[in-house]
């Protein structure tokens, strides 16, 4: 029998990124500032307001190399 994914309801960001394994996914593409790699990691991770989140993290992350 295959186990069903944990629910997500109440975690914090991190809490669902860590139980989906997608943390480094995450990281990566948020060093990257890869908004199409960020909105896919957080609409698996069931984040209700994707795009309200994307530019939380981008507008907060400072750009790498400035």
């Amino acid at each position: 029998m295959v186990e069903a994914p944990e629910p997500l309801a109440g975690m914090t960001l991190n809490e669902r990124l860590y139980a989906r394994g997608l943390f480094d996914q995450f990281d990566t593409a948020l060093a990257d500032r890869n908004r199409p790699a960020l909105r896919k990691v957080l609409i698996e991770v069931e984040v209700s307001d994707v795009n309200g989140t994307l530019d939380q993290l981008l507008d907060a992350s400072p750009e790498i190399g400035s």
